[in-house]
C-alpha cells in the first residue's frame, strides 16, 4: 500500500520552514532505520515537504514510523499534516508532478524536483518496485502535461510570476537595476526572465562560487552576501530566493519613501526578508502575487486534470488486476485438482499397463483442463476487473472464500 505524509502548500509556513530539508538532510533521513516502513522517498520543493512510502505491516504504524524520523516534526504538528492512502496518495503525486498543486499552475521546476526526489531515494537504496512504478508514471505524466496541454505553452513559472509583477509595479524593466539574491533554480529562472526584459542584474549569494557561475549567464557582476547592502543601494528592486531563513534585514535595504518604495519579491521558503514594518519597502511573497487566469491557462488546467484522472484510472485497473491475481490462481488450482482427482477415480478400476495408464491419464487431464478453462473463462475475466465485493462473491460460489 502506498501512503503519503504531506506538509503541503496549505500547511503553516512555520511548519514548512522546519521541514525544508537540504539534500544532505534528506539523504540522512532516507538512510535512517524506519521500523514498520518499507520503501521510502522524500519530496522537498519550494512550498512542500512530502514523504511517500509503503507499509511493512500496519498502516498507522508506518505513518508513525515516518513521522518519528522527520527532523523538526513535533507531536503538535499532526493536525497540520495530511495523510493520504492508496490511490489518493498516488493521485496527489500525479497532480504535483503535473504542476496542478503548485502556487504557479503548470510551473516546470516541480517536475525536476520530483525526478530528483526519486533519484535520491534510489541512490540511497530506500525505494523499490512500488515507488519506482508510481514515480515513473508521475514523471512521464508530468512531461505529457507540458507537451500536450496549454500549460507547457504559456511558460508559467515562479520566475515569470515575479517578473510580471515587477514589470507592472515598476512600469517596465528596461534599464532597471535589480538584485538577485540567491543562485538556485528559482533565482536562475527569475534572473533569466528579468534579463530578457532588459533589467540590469547583480547576483548576490552566500556562495561566491555559485553567484559567479550564475552571473556569467547574464554578463552580470556577482557579490558575496556581506556586500548585500551596497548592492541593494544601487538597485531599483530585488528578487530573493534563498534557503536557510532570514538573509535580507532592514539594515540591508536602502531608504526610499512610502510613495516610491523599494520593491522586493521574496520567493524563499521559509521567508528570507525582514522589513521590520518599514513603510518605504514593498515586500511581496509568491503567495501574495496572483497568477494569470487567461482562457489558455484555464483550458490547460482542465486538460491536465483529465490526464491525471485517466492515469489514476489506469493504475486502479492495474491494482485491481494485481489483487485478483491470487484469486485467479486459486480458482485455476482448484480446477486442476478436481480434474486430476476425477481422472484418477475413472482409471482406478481399469486393468492397464503403467505405460498405457500414463498415456491415458495425460490425455484425460488435458481434455479435462480444456473443458475447465472454457467454463472458467467468464469468472476469470470478471475477476480481473472485479471490486472486493464481486471478487468475494465469486470465491464463495466456488467454495474458495
Amino acid at each position: 500500500m502506498i501512503l503519503a505524509l504531506c506538509a503541503g502548500r496549505t500547511a503553516p509556513a512555520e511548519l514548512r520552514a522546519r521541514l525544508a530539508y537540504d539534500e544532505p538532510t534528506q539523504r540522512s533521513v532516507l538512510e535512517a532505520e524506519r521500523p514498520g516502513v518499507g520503501e521510502f522517498a522524500i519530496l522537498c520543493t519550494c512550498h512542500r515537504t512530502e514523504a511517500y512510502f509503503t507499509s511493512a505491516g500496519d498502516e498507522s504504524e508506518a505513518v508513525h514510523g515516518v513521522a518519528a524520523i522527520l527532523p523538526g516534526l513535533l507531536p503538535t504538528d499532526q493536525h497540520d499534516l495530511e495523510v493520504l492512502v492508496g490511490t489518493d496518495a498516488i493521485e496527489h503525486l500525479f497532480r504535483v508532478a503535473s504542476g496542478l498543486d503548485s502556487l504557479v499552475v503548470g510551473e516546470p521546476q516541480v517536475l525536476g524536483q520530483v525526478r530528483r526526489a526519486y533519484a535520491l531515494a534510489r541512490d540511497t537504496g530506500s525505494t523499490g518496485p512500488a515507488l519506482a512504478n508510481i514515480f515513473g508514471r508521475a514523471i512521464r505524466l508530468g512531461r505529457r502535461v507540458r507537451s500536450e496541454t496549454a500549460l507547457g505553452r504559456v511558460g508559467l513559472s515562479i520566475g515569470s510570476i515575479a517578473t510580471e509583477h515587477l514589470n507592472e509595479r515598476l512600469g517596465g524593466l528596461g534599464g532597471r537595476a535589480g538584485a538577485i539574491v540567491g543562485s538556485g533554480e528559482a533565482a536562475a529562472d527569475a534572473a533569466t526572465l528579468l534579463w530578457k526584459q532588459g533589467a540590469r542584474l547583480s547576483i548576490v549569494s552566500r556562495s561566491k562560487t555559485s553567484a559567479a557561475r550564475l552571473a556569467e549567464d547574464f554578463d552580470a557582476p556577482s557579490y558575496p552576501l556581506s556586500e548585500l547592502g551596497a548592492v541593494l543601494d544601487k538597485s531599483d528592486f530585488a528578487v530573493v530566493a534563498v534557503s536557510g531563513g532570514i538573509a535580507v534585514r532592514p539594515r540591508h535595504i536602502p531608504v526610499r519613501s512610502p510613495e516610491h518604495p523599494f520593491v522586493i519579491v521574496d520567493l524563499s521558503v521559509p521567508r528570507a526578508v525582514d522589513v521590520d514594518g518599514r513603510t518605504d519597502v514593498e515586500l511581496r511573497s509568491l503567495e501574495e502575487i496572483p497568477g494569470p487566469e487567461s482562457p489558455e491557462v484555464t483550458a490547460g488546467f482542465a486538460g491536465a486534470q483529465q490526464m491525471v484522472a485517466d492515469e489514476v484510472a489506469r493504475i486502479e485497473r492495474w491494482l485491481e488486476t494485481r489483487q485478483s491475481g491470487p484469486a485467479i490462481a486459486r480458482l485455476r488450482g482448484r480446477a486442476e485438482a478436481v480434474v486430476a482427482d476425477e481422472v484418477i477415480r475413472a482409471l482406478s478400476g481399469l486393468d492397464l499397463s503403467d505405460q498405457a495408464r500414463a498415456r491415458i491419464e495425460h490425455r484425460m487431464n488435458t481434455l479435462g483442463m480444456r473443458v475447465a478453462n472454457k467454463l472458467l473463462h467468464g469468472p476469470t475475466t470478471t475477476l480481473r476487473e472485479a471490486d472486493d465485493a464481486t471478487r468475494g462473491a465469486i470465491m464463495r460460489i466456488f467454495g474458495l472464500d
